[in-house]
């Protein structure tokens, strides 16, 4: 962000600047942590905030490490809301995009992302916060102009994910490589407007087919059940552990599987010509049910296509959280004859816990990819 990479460049003339010529591992004077410092990047310490700030050009990492009192620890939420508060004072047009967890220091801890929408220089921040075991609180924050976020983002997460916290034993996560960490960076460019809408879906929609053939090649064969749809209009997979129960009678309006509060509904569509419409139809319909303010797609990076037993599957993925601040992962699919020979089409709306992290994804695709309208 301008303003927060100034009120930074300000404060870092009173910083000791460690040079990194090469992949350095930076240990903290106190003992408290280590981090991997990349070619090229530099370590400033900060004795007076008693943090470091990574740098490279206007890309950064700033991490903090304190010990808690036991009886009144600060939060890894209050960290977050008190950096969120110190970015939105240093920019007028600052926004809190989305809120999550994530791995941090080998614990889970939370995560937000802000954008500042500065003409002259956008830029995006992040800040991860972690209470642990050993009552150290640990906060991370990135920032990158937006022209260079998603170039930065290999090194700014492999900053985050180096770091561990002396005597913390719950650090032995390991980060997300291949095809996940694609996903996952390509997921945070498109969420800040790297990129157009078309462009991320039609790379995600590459990544996806590449996830799907590794996964063919080295998962174990699929053991779940399979749901037979009494009229015989579809079959499909059942994850491990959620529950098939058919809907309406004898099953004639679908089947809803669920596990804990996810559920994933397959039901008959209405009318429509194609996935893509189904859809735009349910979600409009949503919206006005709903009084959403956002148009079809809900999703920030549009109709993902993926294809399978002759079928095409398109949907949208959106975030929606509660009054008690659960928070959902939704999605809304469309599934149909590929040739387009048959008019008819499935239409697939789901709820998944973010508790479930990537497992509750895993199991929706699972779902949807496994639908076999052969017998239709």
């Amino acid at each position: 962000m301008k303003h927060v990479a100034l009120a930074i460049i300000a404060v870092a003339s009173f910083f000791i600047s460690i040079a990194s010529p090469a992949q350095t591992t930076y240990h903290d004077p106190k003992g408290r942590y280590t981090v991997e410092v990349p070619s090229g990047w530099n370590v400033e310490s900060d004795a007076e905030q008693d943090q470091i700030n990574i740098r490279h050009g206007a890309a950064q990492v700033t991490i903090a490490v304190m010990l808690q009192n036991k009886t009144d620890p600060m939060r890894a939420k209050d960290f977050v809301d008190a950096t969120g508060m110190d970015f939105k004072q240093q920019c007028p047009t600052f926004r809190e995009l989305k809120r999550g967890t994530v791995t941090l220091a080998g614990a889970e801890g939370i995560y937000a992302t802000f954008t500042c929408s500065d003409a002259k220089s956008p830029a995006v921040a992040e800040t991860s916060s972690v209470l642990t075991a050993n009552w150290f609180l640990v906060g991370v924050s990135t920032i990158s102009p937006l022209r260079s976020y998603y170039q930065n983002l290999p090194l700014l997460d492999a900053i985050r994910d180096s770091l561990r916290i002396t005597g913390n034993d719950s650090a032995k996560a390991k980060p997300e490589t291949g095809t996940a960490l694609a996903k996952t960076e390509l997921d945070k460019a498109c969420l800040v407007g790297v990129f157009a809408q078309e462009d991320c879906a039609r790379q995600m929609g590459i990544l996806l087919g590449q996830e799907g053939k590794e996964n063919h090649e080295t998962e174990k064969p699929w053991t779940g059940a399979v749901y037979r749809d009494p009229h015989g209009r579809f079959t499909l997979h059942v994850p491990t552990g959620w529950t098939a129960t058919a809907e309406g009678d004898n099953g004639s309006t679908g089947v809803q599987l669920r596990s804990g509060s996810s559920w994933i509904n397959v039901m008959p569509a209405d009318p429509a010509p194609t996935a893509r419409q189904v859809v735009l139809d349910y979600e409009e319909l949503l919206a006005q049910r709903q009084h959403y303010d956002r148009k079809p797609p809900f999703g920030s990076l549009g109709l993902l296509q993926v294809f399978g037993h002759g079928n095409e599957l398109t949907y949208d993925n959106f975030t929606t959280s509660s009054d008690d601040g659960s928070s959902f992962n939704h999605y809304v699919a469309g599934v149909g004859d590929i040739a387009g020979e048959s008019p008819s089409h499935l239409l697939l709306v789901s709820s998944i816990d973010t508790k479930l992290k990537d497992a509750g994804d895993t199991a929706f695709l699972t779902v949807a990819m496994s639908i076999d309208r052969a017998a239709h």
